[in-house]
């Protein structure tokens, strides 16, 4: 998404279906349950889960809670001691565990050790009266307005029901479930001075037989929070990225910030899955990307560092040159003109082929493929051959 203008530049999902021959799963996925389920339980394999299709954000969510508290002044980004971790936190006889035991921390220290005691804390310094506001405010209790088919809101527990350990599970965003959209807009109004935009997937409307071009206009919805606030929330999510949890989701030229998320079962779905999860912003000091990563069905022990960060990388590498956006960091180490390396072209070689001649170019290779590497064939390639 582009934080701007919310134009929704790429969506994506699968397991996906052919188009020509909707009635036949061609993933795996569907392949394996598709006889066992009913016409209704079919009709999943066609539902864009980015707007139709709630989950629990976990610690992506953080992002959200601690724009509140920079916002209503609870705290600031870097005040020491603010927060305390000993592994776990008790709530009403219920122990939430966490990653690790992180003593004594700040606002950003919390963010960067994805701490949820630290977030639990905050939650309760800024209660739930406030928390839903902002909620509201940030779009989360509606739909985006996107101009998707099924698209569906967010499901909180009502405001007089939170107890304490609904507002400790707020804090680290579990427990509660929206969609991806909702989110991925939430992020962008950080990333947009603090300014809700309406997401948009048309941007134009040409008539073929006039030519006459009916541009959609950028929908300002609200100001949220102060654009000093999402400054400093920027920078944060940039330390997530250089010093946290976000390490894998960094791109080489490039500042990148974001947050990233694990998330249990449902209570009402433990087949759901666990759900592991990145989003960012790129370059971190002037937003012209958000992206979000989604995988669902994860194992217990995964997390959306080690796994949704990578990918969200890759994606990130390959989308800001293509967009034209420039590095905005100098690699020193690689800063002369004398280490410029040509990539050569590998298309229609062979992975053995290919392998040996980016090695001779200086380039390490690592390769994962099915099948025999002296008879697989290269059909592209990204970056593309310079000669």
């Amino acid at each position: 998404m582009k934080p701007s203008s919310g134009d929704i530049l790429a969506l994506a999902q699968y397991p996906d279906y052919d188009l020509n021959t909707p009635f036949t799963p061609t993933s795996q996925y569907w392949i394996d349950r598709w006889d066992a389920l009913s016409s209704t339980d079919k009709t999943e394999m066609y539902r864009n889960l980015t707007v139709s299709s709630r989950y629990e954000p976990g610690s992506t969510f953080k992002l959200i809670n601690s724009s509140i508290a920079l916002e209503e002044n609870i705290c600031e980004s870097d005040t020491a001691n603010e927060f305390s971790c000993i592994g776990y936190e008790e709530i009403n006889d219920t122990t939430i565990k966490c990653t690790g035991t992180h003593g004594l921390q700040t606002l950003r220290q919390v963010l960067e050790n994805s701490c949820n005691p630290g977030m639990m804390q905050l939650a309760k310094k800024i209660g739930t009266r406030t928390m839903y506001k902002y909620y509201q405010a940030y779009g989360l209790f509606s739909k985006t307005g996107v101009g998707l088919p099924e698209e569906v809101g967010g499901y909180f527990h009502q405001e007089n029901n939170v107890g304490p350990t609904e507002l400790a599970t707020l804090g680290f965003g579990q427990r509660i479930k929206i969609t991806p959209m909702q989110l991925i807009s939430a992020v962008s109004c950080i990333a947009n001075d603090g300014i809700l935009v309406q997401p948009k997937i048309v941007k134009e409307i040409i008539n073929t037989e006039t030519h006459a071009v009916t541009s959609m206009d950028t929908v300002e919805i609200r100001q949220v929070i102060s654009t000093e606030t999402a400054n400093k929330m920027l920078d944060m999510m940039e330390s997530v990225v250089s010093s946290g949890s976000g390490k894998s989701a960094s791109v080489k030229g490039y500042s990148v910030g974001g947050k990233t998320g694990t998330s249990e079962p449902p209570l009402d779905d433990k087949n759901f899955g666990y759900v592991t999860s990145f989003v960012g912003v790129s370059p971190s000091d002037n937003p012209e990307i958000i992206i979000l990563v989604a995988l669902y069905g994860t194992s217990k022990d995964s997390s959306g560092g080690r796994i949704a960060a990578p990918v969200a990388s890759n994606i990130l590498g390959e989308v800001l040159p293509y967009l034209g956006i420039s590095p905005d960091k100098i690699d020193v180490s690689t800063s002369s003109s004398n280490s410029t390396v040509s990539i050569p072209n590998v298309e229609n070689k062979t992975v053995a082929e290919a392998q040996k001649l980016l090695t001779n170019a200086g380039f390490r290779c690592e390769f994962s493929i099915i099948g025999n590497k002296n008879e697989v064939l290269v059909t592209d390639q990204v970056p593309t051959a310079r000669y």
